[in-house]
């Protein structure tokens, strides 16, 4: 989506949006061919939209050229900040700490790779008006089979386990940064984004589920299918069953 694309779509659809004060925390691993162009369109539409907004980026010790990419960003964009791990901690540990960098009244959550485009953050706000904490629903998953059933199982387990009836958890998320405020976050590995909506629900913040686009990777990206981050995350599933 290029900048004159994002101006229109703002200017078409930005009316009463309840978005003053946004966080986007971005995780990025080895997101040199998309992350510039991410950030930069993030922070296109971010002007358009809102009058208070920050963008929270944390390099997840990539082996490619994203940090340098990154550096060279923070020079240009004020609005960004970078966070460095010199070593790869994984998904689970950067985004949990991404949710509690945020400092603005809202935090949008998107990956490094592209797979969402920035102004599905329009699309998700309208949610806000009745709800706390939305969800971005991936109706068309752009995945690889073992992918989409791994996911399947991931969320078949959520339900018998954890009673959780919503489709699309581990998706991006738009919520209000009081609610982090209320519950605890204890994982730090990917189920980490199950019990965010898990404890946020069952703390009676009020959550939906809102159909957006889920487009192609472009970028090598996070490590979510090896058989020791999943080992991990289905381990936190099963233990934190009675802690939730």
């Amino acid at each position: 989506m290029n900048n004159v694309s994002i101006a229109k779509a703002s200017a078409n659809n930005t009316k009463n949006l309840p978005i003053t004060s946004v966080s986007v925390v971005i995780p990025a691993y080895n997101d040199e061919t998309t992350i510039e162009r991410l950030i930069v369109d993030v922070n296109t539409l971010l002007k358009e939209i809102c009058s208070d907004y920050e963008i929270v980026c944390i390099n997840d010790g990539s082996k490619d050229n994203t940090f340098n990419i990154l550096t060279n960003l923070a020079k240009r964009l004020n609005s960004l900040r970078l966070i460095n791990h010199v070593q790869n901690k994984g998904y689970g540990e950067t985004i949990r700490e991404l949710y509690y960098a945020g400092t603005k009244d809202l935090v949008f959550s998107l990956p490094g790779d592209y797979q969402f485009a920035p102004k599905e953050l329009i699309t998700m706000a309208q949610g806000l008006h009745d709800h706390d904490f939305v969800i971005g629903l991936r109706v068309n998953r752009n995945d690889p089979a073992r992918r989409k059933l791994q996911s399947h199982v991931y969320n078949f387990m959520l339900r018998l386990f954890h009673g959780v009836k919503y489709k699309d958890v581990n998706s991006i998320k738009l919520f209000r940064r009081q609610i982090l405020n209320k519950i605890t976050l204890k994982s730090y590995t990917p189920f980490v984004d199950a019990e965010l909506v898990i404890r946020a629900h069952k703390a009676n913040f009020k959550v939906i589920e809102i159909p957006i686009e889920h487009l192609p990777r472009l970028s090598q990206g996070a490590s979510g299918g090896k058989l020791s981050v999943i080992w991990d995350t289905f381990s936190d599933l099963i233990k934190m069953s009675s802690q939730i």
